[in-house]
């Protein structure tokens, strides 16, 4: 028997996942504008990523799972959550997919893996240096990050549809994780019916 999703989950999830959407991708932007025209040292090239793709969007998920089981009342168990959680991450994901990779970096700013490589191969050295690296290290890793964006920028068809399942795959299994922690108890009349059956 097929999973039954409700009118009210699908509603709910499907706008708590735009809301979530553009928020994360207001994050993407911010952190973008901040590596590439403001923030200078290395350690902050390192560490604003890391806080907006990372530190803020946890609390900001949490935030939203417990709005959408807030709005599903006691309609919330396991696999309710599970398919409400799944729904508004798959959303979202879609909402940063379509508004950072297609829309901001192929209209606004088409450059966008560029700068972000010459902010990097900028940052490099200077951390490397820091740490104790020597000059081959320091330009194995440059080489390493020039690689890297070069594959970014040749990526098939077939690749780009592999990584999205991937994603997809990931999504879901983060969507089991939240709703086995945000599912709610079974509700009192629900508990006293089993215990009388036992």
């Amino acid at each position: 028997m097929g999973i039954v999703i409700s009118r009210d989950l699908k509603k709910y999830s499907i706008i708590n996942g735009l809301i979530l959407g553009l928020v994360l991708l207001a994050f993407n932007i911010i952190s973008f504008y901040l590596i590439t025209t403001i923030v200078k040292s290395p350690l902050g090239v390192i560490g604003v990523p890391y806080i907006f793709s990372i530190i803020l969007p946890i609390p900001c998920a949490i935030i939203m799972v417990y709005k959408l089981r807030t709005e599903m009342k006691w309609d919330w168990n396991f696999r309710v959550a599970t398919s409400g959680i799944f729904i508004m991450f798959l959303v979202a994901y879609f909402i940063i997919f379509v508004g950072r990779d297609q829309l901001f970096a192929r209209l606004i700013e088409p450059q966008m893996n560029t700068k972000i490589e010459n902010v990097l191969l900028e940052a490099t050295p200077v951390a490397l240096k820091k740490s104790g690296a020597n000059a081959q290290q320091i330009a194995q890793k440059q080489k390493e990050i020039r690689s890297q964006f070069e594959t970014q920028d040749k990526i098939t068809i077939g690749q780009e549809i592999e990584s999205q399942l991937i994603s997809i795959i990931f999504i879901f299994v983060i969507a089991l994780i939240f709703g086995a922690l945000f599912k709610r108890p079974a509700r009192g009349y629900e508990a006293i019916n089993v215990n009388s059956v036992q």
